[in-house]
């Protein structure tokens, strides 16, 4: 361009622009001006309709060559959001006498690309026009099913005016998503554009694809941009930050159907195919061959259970798994691959029978079953090695005898506590007899009824009077309140009750009628007989009801009943216990592990409280390598027993456990702290009775000294049965990293060992909050954790 202005002898235009683009694409024009002297020639801008100018420079850019003529520059950048071809008339410019017009430029507009080809975010979100920046989030679809996958988009709306202003990025930062899996997806090389109206919007986006973990109702939280513009058009203007945050959204994840779910459904959710491979075709029995099934298709992938397989001619080991997940597509698939050992046991040309593996498929909204081919291998005739090339592992002894649960503590009823408290009873009540005079004994209701009746200074004619002691006798007499026979007839049903027949218990009614009336009127008045005819009434009723013991019989029945229905469901589930217990005792003599695992498992269950049942469970579950279940159980068992000397070296076995650990054991049963307390508690009142009766002074002092030693014994037993209970104590299933925030895809801290017993201190969902014995923290999942807690036996029994 500028040979050519170097060419004319006097003034010279011209302009350059694209010859296509894209609807509400940026479109830069540059013009080039050439004329002698040192001033610059007047510049015409033409009218750019149907364009809208983003920036232009008021002032070009002016230099001057060798031969003293002048070169000015400008340059527009113009958008519309219109299709077709448009020319853009001549640009003019004027010195002196001089005119010269650059060439119209032609420049033909393409539409935007189809919506599909953009983010939804960007296609269905709502955009204000008047607004600089729009920040707009969205998730589809609303509803899901657990392990379904649901976009999650977020686009920043920029019209051109702002885009040019900004000087770098905005700042994004993305809402905490919580009881979901998450993956962040691609972005676009090129930032999507939307037309609105008349204006034309650059969308930058951020995707995620996730995966909800549990059912239930999910609110995420709003997303937050912070951008900076500057006040002015100057390069050294100061710049003003502004902060703004999307809408929240929510997803309900719902469970997959129970109607058509396959027995064998592990909960895998996707478009799932299923191969098996073995990594030899030929082997021998005792050889080991390597069998790999690979899931793979769209799903969470790593989440994906392991399938059941079964070998009817081989022995099967559980060995690796291997993931791979893509996330190039909009769809996150990949693969999961699962290794077992396989160890042939008979000779010949086999085949691994055909694997199914069911899922649920969330865009047909059914279940299917996907199945592997056969394969075939060879195996020839072997035999094991001999006893001399094979090192031998002494196995675990297990308790032949089966002891049942042991018997409850006394601190664990709840008479101990109330005699505890009674036991000061004897020296206060000796210590205020000694200070106080004899008085009197206090009539009863009935003698004073009777008293009233025989006339004397104790004799009344107040109909209030005489009714209240009426009443209260027969109360009483019946073991009810007075106050239950206000109500009309109320009187003569409870006697009925109470075995007193029908004319006696209808005149004791008729009687109280009567004494209500004199007793509420304004006037009322007794009969001169009435005390006579209460005491009269009141014999006839006594005579005539049932006895005290009479009346408690029937509650002591239910009482007993109910008491013996506890004791048989005991004594029937102590039998079934028992049972289990010799199975696996028999199980494991014959080298049958798991049935042996099995059987001790059914029996803790059914008796929670016996240490045999957890001790050997432990010892079964680390025959067949079941590392986090053996320790659990040996932990359980010795929480039980603490004296235990054989299940207390055995629980050390994987990990090592200081006094200061969390799986460490004091060997010490707390009922002995309790015990030393009540004993201390009932020497120091049962001193202090026998000196009030002997009318010595009480000891305050040494007493309360007593008291105090007593309670800070109680406390310590209460503290020791706390850490018995296991309660916040877990053991690690398999070894795992911890999570810096209750999600799958937040930063890894430290890792925690197999088997390792750590502390919980927080739940979140399907999170827990676990404390290493190093002092480091973070989240792990549940799923991951055995629970100690003695009141849930189910976790380390469960399969």
């Amino acid at each position: 361009m500028i040979g050519l202005l170097a060419l004319a002898a006097q003034l010279a235009i011209v302009a350059h622009a694209p010859d296509s683009a894209s609807a509400c694409e940026a479109i830069e024009i540059s013009v080039a001006v050439s004329a002698p002297g040192r001033y610059a020639p007047q510049f015409i801008v033409p009218s750019l309709a149907p364009f809208d100018v983003l920036r232009s420079s008021p002032v070009p850019h002016v230099t001057h060559d060798a031969h003293g003529r002048l070169l000015a520059e400008y340059t527009y950048v113009l958008t519309t959001d219109r299709s077709g071809e448009f020319t853009i008339p001549s640009f003019e410019a004027r010195l002196g006498g001089m005119t010269a017009r650059s060439r119209p430029l032609d420049i033909v507009l393409r539409p935007p690309g189809p919506e599909g080809a953009i983010p939804t975010v960007v296609a269905r979100a709502r955009a204000d026009t008047s607004l600089r920046v729009n920040f707009r989030a969205l998730t589809l679809p609303e509803t899901v099913y657990v392990g379904q996958q649901a976009n999650y988009e977020v686009a920043v709306f920029l019209n051109h005016a702002v885009r040019d202003r900004l000087r770098r990025n905005p700042t994004f930062f993305p809402p905490d998503m919580q009881s979901m899996l998450a993956y962040d997806l691609p972005s676009a090389n090129e930032p999507p554009q939307r037309q609105l109206g008349s204006r034309c919007f650059d969308a930058l986006v951020y995707q995620r694809a996730l995966f909800p973990l549990m059912p239930g109702r999910f609110a995420i939280p709003p997303a937050d941009l912070v951008y900076s513009l500057p006040l002015t058009a100057s390069f050294f203007s100061r710049e003003e930050t502004h902060e703004i945050e999307t809408d929240s959204t929510i997803i309900v994840a719902v469970e997959p159907p129970l109607a058509g779910r396959p027995a064998d459904f592990g909960g895998a959710v996707g478009n799932l195919r299923v191969a098996a491979q073995l990594d030899t075709n030929a082997s021998r029995v005792g050889d080991p061959l390597v069998l790999t099934v690979r899931v793979s298709g769209t799903g969470n992938v790593k989440l994906f259970p392991r399938p059941a397989v079964g070998v009817p001619w081989g022995a099967l080991v559980k060995g690796e798994e291997r993931v791979r997940v893509d996330t190039t597509a909009r769809r996150i698939g990949g693969s999961k691959e699962f290794d077992w050992v396989l160890t042939p046991r008979v000779a010949g040309e086999l085949d691994v029978p055909p694997i199914h593996y069911s899922y649920f498929n969330p865009d047909l909204r059914r279940y299917e079953t996907a199945t592997t081919s056969p394969a075939r291998v060879h195996v020839a005739p072997g035999a094991l090695a001999s006893a001399d090339t094979t090192r031998s592992v002494k196995l675990l002894g297990v308790r032949t005898r089966y002891r049942g649960a042991p018997a409850t503590p006394l601190h664990q009823h709840p008479a101990f506590w109330a005699l505890l408290a009674l036991v000061p009873l004897p020296a206060i009540t000796l210590r205020r007899r000694n200070g106080r005079p004899a008085t009197r004994r206090t009539l009863t209701t009935a003698e004073r009824l009777t008293l009233l009746s025989r006339g004397g200074a104790a004799a009344t004619s107040d109909p209030c009077v005489i009714r209240r002691i009426y009443t209260r006798a027969l109360a009483e007499r019946m073991g009810l309140q007075s106050e239950a026979f206000t109500r009309p007839g109320a009187l003569a049903r409870a006697l009925r009750r109470r075995g007193v027949s029908t004319d006696v218990a209808a005149s004791a009614e008729r009687f109280l009628r009567q004494l209500d009336e004199a007793a509420f009127s304004v006037a009322g008045t007794a009969p001169d007989d009435a005390a006579a005819r209460a005491a009269e009434l009141y014999r006839a009723v006594d005579a005539e009801a049932l006895s005290r013991a009479q009346i408690a019989t029937p509650v002591i029945g239910v009482v007993v009943l109910l008491a013996a229905t506890v004791a048989t469901a005991h004594a029937y589930d102590a039998s079934v216990a028992r049972r289990a217990f010799d199975r696996g005792v028999i199980s494991y003599e014959h080298h049958e592990f798991t049935a042996a695992r099995d059987a001790f498992a059914a029996s803790a269950l059914a008796e929670p409280r016996a240490a045999d049942a957890w001790a050997n469970l432990g010892t079964a579950s680390w025959a067949i390598s079941d590392t986090a279940r053996s320790v659990a159980a040996w932990q359980r068992a010795l929480r039980i027993e603490p004296l235990a000397s054989d299940v207390r070296e055995r629980a050390e076995f994987v990990h090592a456990l200081p006094v200061s650990a969390a799986g460490y054991v004091p060997p010490l049963p707390d009922s002995w702290l309790f015990d030393l307390a009540a004993i201390i508690w009932c020497i120091g009142w049962v001193t202090a009775a026998l000196r009030a009766r002997r009318r010595q002074p009480l000891g305050a002092r040494e007493l309360g000294i007593v008291a105090a030693v007593a309670i800070v014994v109680a406390i310590g037993g209460f503290s020791l049965s706390d850490r018995l209970s296991g309660r916040h104590l877990a053991v690690i299933r398999q070894m795992a990293s911890l999570r810096a925030d209750p999600d799958l895809g937040a930063e890894r801290r430290a890792t925690a060992i197999i088997g390792e017993v750590v502390r919980v201190s927080g739940e979140q969902g399907a999170w827990s909050r676990i404390v290493l014995d190093d002092g480091r923290d973070g989240w792990m999942s549940n799923a991951n954790l055995i629970s100690l807690d003695s009141r849930d036996a189910s976790q380390i029994s469960a399969q």
